[in-house]
């Protein structure tokens, strides 16, 4: 397995990496090296542009036949808030958008269990016919095979009826989790994830562009989200043609899974992050700004994003019922701005991620070389004359009308000639009049219309070249940068005055609770600083920072007890709590389910209303088989100490002490330590619930030495593990070999 120096080596060479790569990438690799490599990644797929288009949602039903456990839409047949257009309404919807400058309806809703396919045809019909000039992208393909199965017809033949209908291209919802086992927990009534990438194959095939989704942040790991991106980038090299994915942020109000809770913007500009440098086939990566608000979307720019969606128009209702903006909509000026924060340049797209031209006079411009390109030599030859026929009685009407004075007689006296005259901006004229000069461009211009053109063109070209060449040096201040400044330790108040002292702007994007460090206290940044090499930036660019929350949050203590350890551990960590101590306990049945759980001497029933401050510890009473008592140490060099705590929970042991070295010189310091050595070694036996030390570091160079060895010792112990079950099996053969022979006997 190669480390991170490895894998970030070969994301900038533009190699695709692995599962295990990415696995390695998203656990270990600090959050500002993966936006420079999703940065790069972005820049070569996109350049400086960052797209956005004008578009509505048109969301017929929230009536659903599917019963998602993470859906806040969806609403029965008879509920208060259920809602459902006919394709009368759904038309006049459309034509009240004539005359708009929107570019694409985006028509998404429930599975109502009356549509089929002839309702949804109509429903795209209706639109085309209020609004010809408009992309329709519709139906995700949960809907689409829905519709088609109830038809009886293949999915080929469907799809073509939608595409005659006027679908142009299909969204990416419906996908979720790709993974078998948590697909069954989460939307068990969906297409599974085998029938989803069918639709989107044979949609690419057809020459359908569609877009891929994965709703994260719920009850799914790391793992699954990896084989999720897998699982598209195959289909993307099998059948291209996906234009965008589109990682989608679980929101939790008003669903089933609300007490998994919400992940941390952190883990969100990770996703993005390694969406854009796991997917190298997909050429886009949007963050959805409905789905993480305005600011968040802004970071999510200088994470490898490069599409923020559109203006939406408060037309959707999805995100604003789990708990996102109540009424979505942003103007194109709020857009432009947004991205132009970030330093990137804000691109108008439609659908199909062509570039969208609103200037008069780049239209006009534009058709005149158009009609000019589709005349005849003839005319163009007949214009030119007339042209210049003009020109010739122009100057003869100028010439009549001057007054003509009388010749005088030539003097025979020599006089000393005259100095040349200074013109009013103080240069002398020339010697040549300029009459005589346009006359012999004119002419040459009538002798040879083609090469006076091609020069024409040339000097234009010039002219052009340097205007963007000296205008963007100025607009984008190339060459005039600001060092980042350190601004770990500070207080906040301290933080905002640095900053504007060297004209930077601070902007507070989460929050910690740590006992020992002082409120308001900056404990990180984005961009982070670098003892290698100065950090950069132009004017004016945002400063990301987290500090130390005066007061502790208090949250709502889960109940995690009748599942297994994994997912309470989940559970836990979505709520903002964390381990103090698991107790084992002898069972007959399992190892590793939770039996019972406590805080702080209270014990936590299904029942229980029990609040507690962010970070506390909940003791949980795990069970465990007899002959499971014991559990191997796994490796933790190399890791930070959340990293340890949550292998070591995993493999159902507790931390012991912990102990920084003389690197260690401060309380800021400790953020950034990784593990170098750990009291009991890797592959050791330890019984369920016994303690492991860890000692910890900011040398990094320590960290990296001793990570070698553990490497080491790892595929040593992976070598003994492997002869010890070749051992175990020649064993079995043996005994059944004797067994067959006495039977024989």
């Amino acid at each position: 397995m190669r480390n991170i120096n490895e894998i970030a080596d070969a994301v900038r060479r533009n190699e695709r990496i692995t599962k295990d790569d990415a696995l390695t990438l998203w656990r270990e690799a600090p959050l500002w090296l993966l936006g420079e490599l999703a940065t790069e990644r972005k820049r070569k797929a996109s350049g400086e542009s960052v797209y956005y288009n004008r578009n509505v949602h048109l969301e017929p039903t929230n009536i659903c036949l599917f019963n998602c456990e993470f859906c806040s839409f969806r609403r029965r047949e008879g509920d208060a808030d259920a809602w459902y257009l006919s394709l009368e309404e759904i038309e006049a919807r459309a034509a009240e958008l004539k005359g708009s400058d929107i570019t694409e309806v985006h028509i998404v809703g429930g599975v109502h269990p009356k549509h089929d396919l002839g309702t949804y045809c109509a429903m795209i019909r209706r639109v085309k016919r209020q609004l010809p000039e408009v992309t329709v992208k519709a139906y995700t393909a949960v809907e689409i095979f829905y519709m088609i199965r109830r038809e009886g017809i293949s999915v080929v033949e469907g799809l073509r009826r939608l595409k005659e209908a006027g679908m142009e291209c299909i969204p990416g919802g419906g996908a979720e989790i790709f993974d078998a086992e948590l697909r069954a927990k989460i939307c068990p009534e969906k297409c599974s994830a085998e029938e989803w990438l069918a639709v989107h194959r044979a949609a690419h095939n057809m020459d359908i562009a569609t877009n891929c989704t994965m709703l994260y942040g719920h009850i799914e790991s790391i793992e699954q989200r990896i084989d999720h991106l897998d699982r598209l980038r195959r289909l993307q090299d099998e059948a291209p043609g996906f234009d965008a994915f589109i990682p989608l942020k679980y929101h939790s109000r008003g669903n089933r899974l609300s007490e998994a809770g919400e992940c941390s913007t952190e883990e969100d500009m990770r996703t993005i992050a390694m969406s854009r440098i796991f997917l190298d086939n997909i050429p886009h990566i949007k963050a959805y700004w409905v789905s993480y608000g305005k600011a968040t979307t802004e970071m999510a720019l200088a994470f490898g994003a490069d599409d923020i969606d559109g203006t939406i128009g408060d037309t959707t209702k999805i995100y604003s019922m789990a708990g996102g903006m109540e009424r979505p909509t942003m103007s194109v000026a709020e857009l432009e701005a947004m991205v132009r924060a970030v330093g990137f340049c804000p691109v108008e797209r439609d659908s199909h991620y062509n570039t969208v031209c609103r200037s008069t006079e780049s239209v006009e411009v534009a058709a005149t070389i158009t009609k000019e390109s589709e005349m005849p030599a003839y005319e163009i030859a007949t214009n030119e004359a007339h042209t210049n026929t003009n020109e010739v009685k122009e100057s003869n009407t100028d010439m009549s009308n001057q007054k003509i004075e009388p010749t005088k007689p030539k003097s025979t006296t020599h006089k000393a000639e005259p100095k040349p005259k200074k013109t009013k901006s103080g240069t002398k004229r020339s010697g040549i009049p300029m009459g005589r000069v346009m006359e012999a461009l004119r002419g040459f211009y009538r002798r040879f219309p083609i090469i006076s053109h091609m020069m024409l063109i040339f000097i234009f070209g010039l002219i052009l070249l340097a205007t963007l060449y000296f205008g963007l040096s100025i607009g984008t201040r190339h060459g005039n940068v600001i060092k980042v400044p350190n601004l770990l330790g500070m207080t906040i108040e301290e933080a905002r005055h640095e900053a504007r002292n060297k004209e930077l702007n601070i902007i507070v994007r989460d929050s910690i609770f740590d006992v020992n460090l002082p409120g308001g206290t900056v404990v990180d940044q984005l961009p982070r600083t670098s003892e290698i090499r100065d950090v950069t930036v132009k004017p004016g660019r945002k400063i990301y920072v987290t500090i130390n929350a005066y007061n502790r949050r208090m949250v709502d203590v889960p109940y995690v007890a009748k599942q297994t350890l994994r997912q309470a551990l989940n559970q836990l960590e979505r709520s903002g709590l964390s381990v103090e101590k698991l107790v084992y306990e002898a069972d007959m049945t399992s190892t590793d389910y939770v039996l019972g759980e406590s805080i702080e001497g209270h014990e936590v029933h299904p029942a229980s209303s029990i609040r507690a401050a962010v970070g506390t510890g909940v003791t949980l009473t795990v069970s465990y088989r007899r002959d499971e008592q014991y559990t191997v140490v796994p490796r933790l060099v190399g890791l930070t100490l959340q990293q340890a705590e949550s292998s070591l929970w995993d493999n159902g042991l507790n931390i012991g002490k912990v102990v920084y070295d003389d690197s260690v010189e401060d309380l800021i310091s400790r953020r950034t330590t990784r593990v170098y050595k750990q009291s009991q070694p890797l592959g050791s036996s330890l019984r369920r619930g016994n303690e492991v030390m860890l000692y910890l570091t900011c040398d990094m160079e320590l960290v990296d030495s001793l990570s070698k060895v553990a490497d080491m010792e790892a595929k040593r112990y992976e070598e003994e593990r492997r002869k010890e079950l070749e051992k175990q099996r020649e064993a079995e053969r043996e005994g059944n070999t004797t067994e067959t022979e006495q039977t024989m006997e």
